[in-house]
């Protein structure tokens, strides 16, 4: 059926719209890059985003060697995501990973901070959300359980 990412900064609402997509798609995977590399690492159970995560789970994934995260992605992960995209079922991918940016028409692409070329490839659509620095620093204000720099200035700069 297809692989489908959304990609924003935190606070833009990709978890937001994920749950309201699943309430009306049941059927609907959802998963993220940080929950497949736990998973991979046995840190989480599935790689699904209804899983609850600690914090100590992150710090886990935050610890793992840079160059044991580098052959993940290179091979399991990677191997994950092309069975996701080549399968029966929906999958949402949500991802902090910017490879563009939208100023109001135009879109400009990221040459210092480069997506696979086989992610892009495999993906039925990219999505990317996009929201007011203000409302972003609401969003984030409002969610308690996350440490988030709220600041609107520091939100443009990002």
């Amino acid at each position: 059926m297809g692989l489908y990412t959304i990609f924003g900064i935190n606070g833009v609402g990709k978890d937001t719209v994920a749950k309201e997509l699943r309430n009306n798609n049941p059927n609907l995977k959802i998963t993220s890059m940080s929950r497949i590399l736990m998973y991979i690492l046995g840190i989480s159970k599935t790689y699904d985003v209804a899983e609850k995560i600690t914090e100590e789970q992150y710090r886990l994934l935050e610890n793992v060697p840079q160059n044991r995260m580098i052959d993940i992605e290179n091979n399991e992960y990677k191997i994950i995501i092309q069975k996701m995209a080549s399968s029966d079922n929906k999958v949402l991918f949500l991802s902090h990973l910017i490879s563009a940016l939208r100023h109001g028409n135009e879109i400009i692409y990221l040459t210092d901070r480069l997506t696979p070329n086989w992610f892009i490839d495999i993906n039925e659509k990219l999505i990317q959300l996009v929201a007011s620095p203000e409302l972003i620093s609401i969003r984030r204000k409002n969610d308690n359980s996350r440490n988030r720099r709220i600041d609107i200035e520091e939100i443009r700069k990002h």
